[in-house]
């Protein structure tokens, strides 16, 4: 089913979206929304009142357990690998986190770090940033990929980051490792 981007930042546009890890479009949004609503009733939104603020993985993350870093991935710096706090040898992990941006004050600039072994789905309020195909793709980890958020993030208004990251192979254990690491950079005007 394609997915029709509604922003005024981004043109409208038909995007194919492929199967991750064999999960259809329907049940990632399912996982998202049931995965929103515990958080909603966990955690408090982080406030972002600073010009620029940098939300890396740790355990202040919903669902999220720090983990040590595996030897062959990237160091990424105000962040730490993190998987299922739930299950640390599952071999899928939904994390996720919550942020206010404070005073209705505009966006300049915000970027999405995340270096996942595997693969991911990442959804900020509601909306697919990435949805990447089941593999097993060392760049993911060893060099990480960068997203403009900046269409995808509200001004007004709490603002959900759900990540869905996957193992490839089956269970996260020391033969087959899984992490995965995110930070948000987000600068505001004045």
């Amino acid at each position: 089913m394609p997915l029709i981007r509604k922003s005024r930042a981004i043109p409208k546009k038909v995007i194919r979206l492929p199967k991750s890890a064999g999960i259809s479009r329907k049940r990632v949004m399912a996982i998202y929304r049931r995965h929103v609503s515990k958080l909603r009733a966990t955690k408090a939104p982080i406030r972002i009142t600073q010009r620029r603020q940098v939300i890396g993985t740790d355990n202040t993350w919903f669902n999220a357990q720090t983990i040590e870093r595996n030897p062959a991935w990237i160091a990424v710096n105000n962040a730490s690998y993190v998987w299922s706090s739930r299950d640390l040898t599952n071999q899928a992990a939904v994390i996720s986190t919550r942020f206010r941006i404070e005073n209705e004050r505009t966006i300049r600039r915000a970027r999405l770090f995340l270096s996942v072994d595997n693969y991911a789905v990442v959804l900020i309020n509601g909306r697919i940033v990435l949805y990447d195909a089941p593999q097993n793709t060392p760049e993911f980890f060893t060099q990480g990929r960068t997203f403009d958020i900046r269409p995808f993030l509200r001004r007004v208004g709490i603002n959900d980051i759900v990540i869905v990251a996957f193992n490839f192979g089956g269970p996260r254990s020391s033969q087959n490792p899984a992490g995965v690491a995110a930070r948000l950079n987000i600068r505001l005007a004045r």
